[in-house]
């Protein structure tokens, strides 16, 4: 199999920082990286790899995961120079788990950072593949009584799609939001806005969605959301619905301005639509008995 590693920005694109800088090769010499994992299939496993004139190819393998920073190097090899092939071999493997390697060119010449190159021989990778996605820099804060998820991610595949999930106790998680790709190739900053239903502490992580069904996991980040009100209107000014987001399940009514009580419903956590079709134009108030808050809106057709 042959992999292509000419793009153009390549030469000048510095390695993943979230990985461990290669042992076997000059940081400072070495071109941008393509990643791939594999689960072994045996305790031993060789990489074997051949590359063509105008590359120095290294190869650098890993335990772990992909989050940053939790990658340990098991293995780097760097070859002689341009057409001299490299081969690293794993020992103590743990046959079913999974392991990554990045491919990368280290040369003093900026020529030899890239090149073609094809694995000739390799042994023990079972169901190996490459990682077009690996994503970094995943930050959190609250904006606006909002929780704003910044990160940032370099995918050669405009198939791929991130999905912002959430979770109040890091355990269980629920799809939110989902971001597709731009910019195939070019390392991009996404952002993705949620606003929780309560106050609470909230976790947060992005998915990768791979075309082909496969998915992988960011590191997970935290915020913490005070001051949202019990109940708030996404509009004052409706016609024959009222939308209405509840911080829980909660009782609520609807009264005029003299106090006198019109309707109740049972608010669950989250948005809920009341029906106001049968109310007169004029002003009203939701009122919530349980905390005190009144939100005032008019009825307008």
């Amino acid at each position: 199999m042959a992999f292509d590693n000419r793009n153009a920005c390549e030469p000048i694109t510095s390695m993943d920082a979230c990985a461990p800088a290669p042992i076997c090769g000059v940081l400072g010499n070495s071109g941008s990286d393509i990643w791939f994992r594999f689960y072994a299939s045996n305790a031993t496993a060789l990489i074997s790899c051949f590359q063509n004139t105008s590359l120095v190819l290294g190869i650098q393998a890993f335990s772990g995961g992909l989050t940053c920073g939790s990658l340990v190097t098991i293995g780097c090899a760097l070859s002689l120079g341009p057409s001299s092939g490299v081969q690293l071999r794993l020992n103590g493997l743990q046959p079913g788990t999974l392991y990554y390697f990045r491919i990368f060119g280290s040369a003093n010449p900026v020529s030899q950072r890239t090149g073609l190159y094809c694995f000739c021989g390799s042994t023990g990778l079972g169901n190996y593949l490459i990682l077009p996605v690996l994503i970094n820099q995943v930050q959190a804060k609250v904006l606006n009584q909002t929780a704003a998820i910044r990160w940032r991610a370099t995918t050669h595949d405009a198939s791929h799609h991130f999905v912002l999930e959430r979770s109040e106790d890091a355990i269980h998680y629920t799809e939110v939001q989902s971001a597709t790709v731009s910019s195939p190739g070019v390392e991009k900053e996404y952002s993705l806005v949620d606003q929780p239903a309560s106050n609470g502490t909230y976790y947060y992580r992005i998915k990768n969605a791979y075309a082909d069904g496969r998915y992988d996991y960011s590191e997970t980040v935290s915020v913490k959301i005070n001051g949202l009100p019990a109940v708030a209107l996404a509009s004052n000014c409706v016609k024959d619905h009222l939308q209405v987001r509840s911080a829980g399940n909660l009782l609520a009514e609807i009264v005029d301005i003299t106090g006198k009580p019109l309707k109740r419903y049972s608010l669950a956590a989250g948005n809920n639509m009341l029906a106001v079709a049968d109310l007169r134009c004029g002003l009203y108030l939701l009122r919530c008995p349980k905390t005190g808050e009144t939100q005032r809106f008019i009825v307008s057709r």
